[in-house]
Parts: C-alpha cells; sequence; structure tokens
C-alpha cells in the first residue's frame, strides 16, 4: 500500500528511525534547497513561465508558486515599515470593501463579528450580529442546518476584545502570524466559471505571536483563521483559457530569487489586483455563493481551525473543531431607497454531512433521503467520486447541501468529565459495515466495478471533511478519539499525514492538527537556528513553517503538475488548457483547508 506519491513502508519507516519534527525537516529540505519531484527550481538563465519563447518548458517551483511558507516572503514589510501580510490589514481590506454602508466597519470590528457567532446572543458582544442559538430545533438546542451544534463555543471569547486584541503583543493581546500564501488553481472548475481559490493562513497566539515565540507550544490554545477567496473569470466566455493571466502570474514568481520583490508582487495580487483580476481580498469573495444550476462557486469563505481549549486559560474544554464562515450584505427595501450593511454569517461546513446519517437506525427524513440510492444528491451518487484511484481527485463535492454539519470536529474523543463527546464527523464510529446502508454501497461498488470495500468508501468520505483532513483520516487519529485504521482507504492508499504539533516531550512532536505547522519552523539553509534567530530578524531569517507529508508527497506534487499542463496549454499548437472531464463535466478535486 502507498501514500500520495511515496512507499507507505518507506514513509513508516522514516517515521521510526527519527523523530517525527526531524523527519518533516528532512522531507522539507528537499523541497526547499534542491531540485526535486516536489519542487523544481528554475535553471539559471531560463526564461519565466509564461514567457513569449515556445521552446521553454514551464517550470513550476511549489515553494513559490503554489504555497509560499517562508519568512522572509510572509514577514516582509512595505517602504513604511509596515507588514505586508498582516491580520489586521487583511481584515481592514475586507471591510472597505464591505459596501457603500460600511457601518463604521474595521479590522477589529470584523473580527469580533466573526468570533461572536460562537456565543448565545445573551452572552454577545454584538447585539445585530449573528449568535450561535438563532436558530433552534423544537426541544430548544442550538441548531444550524438543523444539526445541532455547541453553543456557545468557548472561541466566543475571542470577540471580547479587550482581553483578545488580535493586534498587539503583550498582556490582553492575542498576536496572529500569516502561515502560507497558497494557490489552489487546481480547484478551479472545467467549465472555468471560477479560476480557483487563493488562501491566507493565519494562526494565533497568546501574549506573543506565533512567530514571537519561533511556534506556538501551546497545544490547548491555538486558533487558525484561513481567508479562502474565489476569484471569478473576468473572461468566462473563454472557459479556462480566460484564467491564463493569474496562472501566469504565480507561475512567474519561481523565477524571483528576491523575497522582497515576491512580496510585492504578491501583495499586488492579494490587495490591487493583477492581470485583469480584482485584488483577491474583496468583501464580495467570501460570500459563499454558489450556482445551483451547475454546483459551482462564485465566491470563497471564511474558515476557522477552533482550538481555544485551555480551561485555565478562559477556555471551556471543548474538542478542537472547524467552523466556516461567509461575509455577506444584509439589504432592506427596494430601488434608491435599499439600504445595505455588511453581515457576517457562520454557515454549515461545506462537504461535511453529519455523522449520524451514517447511521442505520437513524429513521429521520434527511438520514433516509441521504441513504437513498436513487437520490441524485445523497451519499450512494457520490460513490464513484470517492472511489477515484487517484487521491487528489477524490471528492463528494457534489453531496447535497442539506446533509451540512454546522461544525466538524476533529476531537471526539475528550478526558473523563469535560464536555459531552462531540462524534459529528467521526463517521465509522456510527457505520455499520453489515448494515443494510453497507449493502446499499456495496451495490454501487459493484455497478461501477469496484473492489473497494464500502468500509473504505465511508473512509474515504471522512477524509473529505475538514475534521477527518485535519485528524481523523490520519495515522494518529485514535489519539483523538478516531478510528486507529482511519487512514486504510483501500485501493492501495494510505491516507497521508499531517504536520508537527507542539512538542509534548523532548523530542516528541505527534504529527496533529494542521497542514500547516504553526508550532515548528525548519531551515531552508544550512546552520539556520530557526528558534533564536528569526524572532529577531524574519524578514532575513532563512527559516519557513512545516508542512505535512500530505502536501509534500502528494498534494503540491498534483497541484504543480496541473499548472504545467495548464501552461503547456497556452502555448499555440498545443491543446487548449482544460481539465480531464467526467461524465457530469465535473474535474473532481480534494479541498481541504490547506
Amino acid at each position: 500500500m502507498s501514500t500520495i506519491g511515496a512507499p507507505a513502508d518507506g514513509l513508516r519507516s522514516i517515521h521510526r528511525s527519527i523523530p517525527p519534527y526531524l523527519s518533516m525537516l528532512v522531507l522539507l529540505g528537499v523541497a526547499a534547497c534542491a531540485p526535486s519531484e516536489e519542487s523544481v527550481q528554475l535553471e539559471e538563465g531560463a526564461e519565466a513561465v509564461g514567457a513569449k519563447s515556445a521552446d521553454k518548458t514551464p517550470v513550476v517551483n511549489v515553494d513559490r508558486s503554489l504555497i509560499i511558507t517562508d519568512l522572509p516572503t510572509l514577514e516582509a514589510k512595505d517602504s513604511r515599515g509596515n507588514f505586508i501580510f498582516s491580520l489586521e490589514r487583511v481584515l481592514n481590506q475586507l471591510a472597505a470593501t464591505s459596501g457603500p454602508n460600511p457601518g463604521g466597519l474595521d479590522a477589529a470590528k470584523l473580527y469580533q463579528r466573526i468570533f461572536d457567532t460562537n456565543n448565545t446572543k445573551a452572552g454577545g458582544f454584538v447585539p445585530d450580529g449573528q449568535h450561535c442559538d438563532d436558530q433552534k430545533d423544537a426541544i430548544g438546542r442550538a441548531v444550524l442546518n438543523g444539526v445541532p451544534i455547541d453553543c456557545p463555543r468557548q472561541e466566543g471569547a475571542l470577540a471580547d476584545l479587550s482581553k483578545h486584541n488580535p493586534f498587539c503583543s503583550g498582556p490582553g493581546c492575542d498576536p496572529y502570524t500569516p502561515l502560507a500564501l497558497v494557490n489552489r488553481f487546481d480547484l478551479a472548475p472545467s467549465n472555468g466559471q471560477n479560476c480557483g481559490q487563493y488562501r491566507m493562513i493565519f494562526a494565533k497566539g497568546f501574549q506573543r505571536s506565533p512567530l514571537e515565540t519561533a511556534g506556538n507550544q501551546l497545544i490547548g490554545n491555538r486558533n487558525l483563521l484561513i481567508f479562502e477567496s474565489v476569484l471569478p473569470n473576468p473572461k468566462p466566455h473563454q472557459g479556462l483559457k480566460g484564467c491564463s493571466k493569474l496562472v501566469q502570474f504565480w507561475a512567474g514568481l519561481t523565477e524571483m530569487n528576491d523575497a522582497a520583490k515576491r512580496a510585492e508582487e504578491l501583495d499586488r495580487f492579494f490587495f490591487k489586483g493583477v492581470g485583469g483580476f480584482a485584488a483577491a481580498l474583496r468583501w464580495e469573495h467570501f460570500s459563499g455563493d454558489w450556482d445551483p444550476q451547475t454546483g459551482e462557486f462564485l465566491s470563497g469563505q471564511i474558515r476557522a481551525n477552533q482550538f481555544l481549549n485551555d480551561q485555565a486559560g478562559g477556555g471551556l474544554g471543548q474538542p478542537w473543531q472547524l467552523r466556516e464562515y461567509h461575509l455577506r450584505r444584509s439589504c432592506s427595501g427596494n430601488g434608491p431607497k435599499q439600504n445595505c450593511k455588511p453581515d457576517v454569517r457562520m454557515d454549515p461546513t461545506l462537504v461535511n454531512p453529519d455523522a449520524r446519517l451514517f447511521d442505520d437506525t437513524n429513521l429521520s427524513a434527511l438520514a433516509l433521503s441521504f441513504r437513498d440510492p436513487n437520490n441524485p444528491k445523497g451519499f450512494i451518487s457520490q460513490i464513484p467520486e470517492l472511489a477515484r484511484a487517484d487521491l487528489n481527485r477524490l471528492n463528494m463535492n457534489k453531496l447535497g447541501r442539506e446533509y451540512n454539519s454546522g461544525q466538524s470536529t476533529s476531537q471526539p474523543s475528550l478526558v473523563a468529565g469535560g464536555p459531552p463527546v462531540v462524534n459529528d464527523t467521526n463517521y465509522s464510529l456510527f457505520f455499520n459495515a453489515n448494515g443494510a446502508f453497507a449493502q446499499r454501497i456495496q451495490t454501487k461498488l459493484n455497478a461501477i466495478k469496484s473492489t473497494l470495500t464500502p468500509t473504505q468508501i465511508v473512509r474515504r468520505a471522512q477524509s473529505q471533511a475538514c475534521g477527518g483532513c485535519h485528524q481523523l483520516s490520519s495515522s494518529t487519529a485514535s489519539i483523538f478519539g478516531g478510528n486507529a485504521q482511519a487512514n486504510q482507504i483501500g485501493g492501495g492508499f494510505v491516507w497521508p499525514d499531517l504536520a508537527p504539533g507542539p512538542e509534548i516531550a523532548p523530542g516528541v512532536r505527534p504529527l496533529a492538527f494542521v497542514q500547516v505547522s504553526d508550532a515548528v519552523l525548519v531551515p531552508l539553509a544550512t546552520g539556520v537556528n530557526c528558534n533564536t534567530a528569526c524572532t529577531a530578524e524574519p524578514a532575513t531569517c532563512q527559516c519557513a513553517w512545516a508542512v505535512s507529508p500530505a502536501l509534500l508527497n502528494g498534494f503540491l506534487p498534483y497541484r504543480r503538475d496541473n499548472m504545467l499542463e495548464y501552461l503547456k496549454g497556452l502555448v499555440p499548437g498545443n491543446s487548449p488548457p482544460g481539465r480531464d472531464r467526467d461524465d457530469d463535466g465535473d474535474s473532481g478535486g480534494h479541498d481541504p483547508g490547506f
């Protein structure tokens, strides 16, 4: 069996022979410092990708054109000495583009509105904002999309800016550090309705930022914000070819050896716009809108990886959980008298069906429709996509949105005496491999001539949900209450592992929580000590935030190859850019939060 792009036994032997965080140094060192399968460096004298010469083979360096985690780029400053990629600047940019009636919205108020959705209305800080108990079921439980949710949620405390100011360091502060800038052109649909997603990942510290402490080592006091902008195609009549200038922009970063120059270009992309595209960071690019006819996204979202668990630090001891937020405009009146104001909404977490739907004993109308083999939006209809022999293209993207949960819990197992156990993404717990639902899955597998088992299909489904991608589909899933075999997903594949987390003992860092680590910095040059040099001079420090084996060995090479094929298709005489289309015209593709 194998992980994506690497023998499973070989990867596990690395983990057995050296500590997990050292194996990550080895892997990232390959990607960052030398030509390899993961990182193709531009040869001296070669032209930039997208250059006019048609006889040059395009090259893409994943560390410059797909996922930027190096400190010299992320911590670059503008001519006035301000950090280019700060959370405050991102939020201010979004507030400034929220519409003609922002109502005094700024970075702090936007941050407060996002996390106040985790509070009850009685315990909230924004009277006219959304709160987690706005919707209740027949017995008075807080629900979202009809599914019970934790309410209040401990991250609601972040809305108290007097105790959790995200833009300062010191007592009462929760400063954030940028971890990554991410190019997800691979998520552009085959019809070119949009040009993919473009992401910024930030991690919270406690009184000092993760950068100031050379990695957040507080295992129970963390929070990550992921801004996932979907860029519309300015030339939709051209299909995917209309995205060409955007792809050429990102590919062109490969040739830029100066981190400050790359930062300038990425500043243009995210805050100003390039090649006829609007700035990625605009309010309307995070509304969550989608086309009900094609099922494709028209806009993106903000996701939070929430783990403010430490009860000593004010948390409620609740499990690690992921939630999704959208930026909308709430309007009243019509025509010239219409009045619109910015609105922040916590919405159901996409592609995250509630685990209880997999339970044969759940006879609710929703669960029955979910398991109905004749339902074109039910789970059985997604089996051909989940049974793919390419882990980069596994998906259940066409699953009906009515099945999505309001949250996705990555840590269902909690200490005795703590809050109730939450299993909303722990599919294996509810699925009966010998039940009627399993038999229906097997019937569909037989029809498509797949040798996978129903259990493996359910495990693959779990890998697509936030809680699965971020923990419950990994080799360490059992540590947090998941199934010890959850990463055994059949077809000769093992779902790959996560990035190293905080040090729980000298030299011991479990591979847990995230795909881009907020706890570990790794050197990009020989002799660099990331634990000391980077806290003083981050803009010149040759270190980067560690990334997961899943990214290094599988997802990034796939995304690189996807870009290269597209760029080759732009050369006259070659096939036009496109995707391998399925019967339904969908290109498929895994959409984890990284």
